[in-house]
């Protein structure tokens, strides 16, 4: 059984990667990959946004598969780890630019940031997750 310290800290280190790279994403931007004659489109981020890309990826992963564990306990503090990752998401953006698109992005952070302890309070704390005994 993972502690609700380990779970605070595996979610902490996700949120931060999934901000960061959403950060990242919004300074550079999609471009338009291109096809190869069958109709496969797709948008991706510019050369030399591998790392954003990864940060993207795997904090989502992480951040998914820790969400429930953070957002359905009877403990409130373990929920601030996605309102940390969202608030370092805001600075990230922040500083890459000023542009209205940066600005829509932080304010959407801050927002996300701001839910998640709600989120808790309001439905998380009443629908907990059972421990296995």
């Amino acid at each position: 059984m993972i502690s609700q310290g380990w779970r605070a800290a595996i979610g902490t280190v996700g949120a931060v990667g999934f901000c960061w790279g959403v950060a990242g994403a919004v300074h550079l931007g999609f471009e338009h990959q291109g096809g190869n004659g069958r109709g496969a489109n797709y948008y991706g981020l510019p050369e030399g946004g591998g790392a954003y890309e990864f940060a993207l990826l795997a904090g989502f992963i992480v951040s998914v598969y820790s969400a429930p564990g953070l957002l359905r306990r009877s403990a409130w503090w373990p929920s601030l780890s996605l309102s940390v990752g969202a608030g370092v998401g805001v600075v990230a953006v922040l500083t890459l630019g000023r542009e209205p698109r940066h600005w829509i992005a932080a304010a959407l952070l801050w927002a996300a940031g701001i839910a998640a302890p709600l989120v808790h309070r309001f439905w998380g704390r009443h629908h907990p997750v059972r421990d296995a005994a």
